[in-house]
């Protein structure tokens, strides 16, 4: 007792003389005090107690000082936990625009960003307020309360607050007696309270996005959430069952939010958001030239497809041929990027002829019949930015096709928009050969796959699209080539000729240049060598891996077994620690670098670090899914996330209970959905938009097999 005392004294007194000296804000205060009421044990050792005295001194006690942040070499900041993964952007907005918008401010002035990750938004502004990070990047609603609390930037957003409802609800009247839910620790909260006392506020305390919030609404178990217009938009891009009921009166200014009284952060935020008028809007129709539009300094909005030739999310990075193209020319004419997706050939020339779009590259390919109907919409064609070949797809088990008339009584399908249906209406004309025409929301990728299951025959597609395929379907071969120097152009508006000369200018000087050829080799001839690799024999008793015991030390945290990672590890990297692959996973575990280092590991060429980072991500994708999910549920569906996207995977799961099917279960279940992922009337709807599904089915039944021999192997 005497012992417990003195440390309480002790302790005590440290405490006030720390908050005295230091003049420590009430908010640490308040913290340390919550430390200690926390304890597991009211009887705590004088060591123990000692212990959390040292980590409450060594606790910082005042927001870092701009000259500070610059001098430590990174800035703090945080993020919730679940935006580890952005969605598609279809039309510029995404919860990715405020992490790279923060990066480009820390590349410009040569710092680094070491990201904090939290449940909710509550526990956002409590880092804040304990100074663990230096700033909020988020679109936050400056508020009265708030502004008593935090400093705020120069507005990113001005935006309106939107009650929303399940399609087809119009009996919302807010004179009513409602129940709004809410998330926790949001602005909408002193919205509705301020605004309409009268409505009864359920408070959210788990960590939920707008889209789940709209899930939540669909499936019944809310009626009415609060969400911006801005996140309203992004959500109708893609789904039609929410819609608007009401619209709050007042208006809401957006921005990110720093510490009392750091102006010199603030300024130097203030400066940068000035320069470069990163104000975030839903862009009207426009059609002026470029140089309006840099002097302007708006964005380059690109009309594209969500294809894997084109631009699509894989595990959280923004990637695709055209895409990158088109990022490397912004940068060069310092404009901000925007992608604007179309479903289909003429929606992308409405878009562009009404204004909505600036350029369209979407891997078009330059065909006299295009060319005529491209001038009559009033647009302009660029010259050749990349050739391909115009191919035939075949099965390898299929009969031989060794010339044309080979093809007398082959069945061809090909959609009739396609470019390639002038070619097949001549294969049938002249050799024999019969047309399917194909549904048109079937993409060429689709009928590609179509041809390796044998549900085809036959179908027509350009030679880098196969060369992707081909990477994924070994089953799949190109028996004869039509054209071997197809065009493929950028489309403009013809009254922007300065964008034009600009885009030709680009071409002239990066075609088949070194960075033009590494981006191509990466989508379009980099193989996957899946079958380079033996598998290894292993006998009773024997190691799995030269990295069983690293696996070991590092699953116990997290409860996985050993040997399930040892089998993902197989899978991704056949147990090479310099394993990389096109698009920029690297290491055992196959992480991209950059979701490496939001978990804290640099160094995955190092194997404890990169199976470090295996692990931490397998599991993230883990505590994202229901805890109602059986256990071993949870370890598909994680695996599924890991391989395709967690964002993927809740598409599927989206899409499965819209088909009737169990979205509790992967196999027969979810994974029937995310094979459906592929074709464009499903992924058109889909948040994160196109997948390659067949990958993530064939990686968890892979895994899941080899991890039942390994079983059976280690007794």
């Amino acid at each position: 007792m005497n012992n417990q005392l003195a440390a309480s004294v002790f302790l005590g007194v440290f405490l006030l003389l720390a908050l005295a000296g230091c003049q420590e804000p009430p908010s640490v205060a308040a913290d340390a005090k919550t430390a200690l009421n926390s304890q597991d044990s009211p009887n705590a050792s004088k060591d123990e107690l000692n212990l959390l005295a040292q980590k409450v001194a060594k606790k910082s006690i005042s927001a870092r000082s701009w000259s500070q942040i610059k001098a430590s070499g990174y800035i703090n900041a945080v993020k919730l936990d679940w935006q580890l993964e952005s969605a598609l952007p279809r039309a510029g907005s995404t919860s990715a625009y405020h992490s790279i918008l923060l990066q480009r401010f820390a590349d410009e002035r040569g710092l680094k960003i070491n990201w904090l990750r939290v449940s909710n938004l509550a526990a956002m502004f409590s880092k804040l307020a304990t100074f663990d990070v230096d700033i909020i990047p988020r679109h936050l609603t400056i508020t009265a309360t708030r502004l008593e609390k935090f400093s705020f930037s120069y507005p990113l957003l001005r935006d309106r607050e939107v009650v929303i409802a399940k399609a087809g609800n119009d009996s919302f009247n807010s004179k009513d007696d409602i129940t709004i839910t809410l998330p926790i620790g949001s602005a909408y909260i002193d919205s509705v309270s301020k605004q309409f006392p009268h409505w009864h506020i359920n408070i959210v305390e788990e960590k939920v996005s707008s889209q789940e919030m709209a899930d939540t609404i669909v499936d019944g178990a809310m009626k009415y959430t609060l969400i911006d217009v801005f996140a309203l938009e992004t959500l109708q891009q893609y789904r039609d069952d929410i819609q608007s009921v009401f619209i709050l009166p007042k208006a809401i200014t957006l921005a990110w939010a720093v510490n009392l009284d750091n102006d010199s952060f603030l300024h130097e935020l203030n400066d940068f958001i000035s320069v470069h008028h990163v104000m975030q809007v839903v862009e009207p129709e426009r059609k002026i030239d470029f140089d309006q539009l840099k002097k302007d300094k708006l964005t380059l909005r690109v009309i594209t497809r969500n294809s894997p030739e084109t631009y699509f999310l894989w595990r959280g990075e923004l990637l695709g041929f055209e895409y990158e193209l088109m990022r490397k020319f912004a940068d060069i004419n310092k404009v901000k990027l925007v992608i604007v997706v179309a479903d289909t050939y003429d929606e992308m020339l409405t878009l562009l002829a009404e204004g909505k779009g600036d350029i369209i590259a979407a891997g078009l390919s330059r065909t006299q019949a295009r060319t005529k109907k491209i001038a009559q919409a009033g647009l302009a064609i660029s010259i050749r930015y990349n050739r391909v070949k115009e191919q035939l797809v075949a099965h390898q088990d299929s009969l031989a096709i060794n010339e044309l008339a080979d093809l007398n009584g082959r069945t061809i399908t090909i959609r009739k928009s396609s470019s390639f249906w002038t070619t097949a209406q001549r294969l049938a004309q002249d050799f024999g050969a019969n047309i399917v025409i194909a549904n048109e929301n079937i993409a060429t990728e689709i009928l590609i796959s179509q041809v390796a299951d044998k549900e085809i025959d036959l179908t027509i597609a350009d030679s880098n699209l196969i060369a992707i395929e081909s990477s994924f379907r070994t089953e799949i071969i190109t028996p004869l080539t039509f054209k071997e120097d197809v065009p493929y152009a950028y489309l403009v508006r013809k009254n922007n000729p300065q964008l034009l000369a600009n885009l030709n200018e680009f071409v002239r000087k990066y075609y088949r240049g070194t960075f033009y050829n590494v981006v191509k080799n990466k989508y379009f001839h980099n193989k996957k060598s899946k079958e380079s690799h033996k598998k290894h024999r292993l006998l009773s008793g024997s190691s799995l891996s030269p990295y069983d015991d690293i696996v070991r030390s590092y699953v116990k945290p997290y409860n996985f077994d050993w040997r399930l990672i040892v089998s993902q590890m197989y899978q991704e990297s056949r147990f090479d620690p310099l394993a990389s692959n096109a698009s920029g996973a690297f290491g055992l575990m196959q992480m991209l670098p950059r979701t490496a280092a939001e978990l804290g590991v640099e160094d995955l060429k190092d194997p404890e670090q990169a199976i470090a980072s295996g692990v931490q991500y397998l599991n993230w994708t883990r505590d994202r899914f229901s805890k109602d999910l059986p256990v071993q549920e949870q370890i598909f569906f994680s695996l599924a996330s890991y391989n395709a996207g967690y964002g993927h995977v809740k598409d599927a799961q989206r899409l499965a209970r819209q088909l009737g099917l169990r979205s509790d279960r992967w196999f027969n279940n979810v994974e029937k959905a995310m094979l459906l992922l592929q074709r464009r009337q499903y992924y058109q709807k889909a948040r994160f938009g196109y997948v390659r599904g067949r990958e993530p089915v064939n990686y968890v039944r892979d895994i899941h097999q080899r991890y039942l021999s390994y079983i059976r192997i280690t007794g």
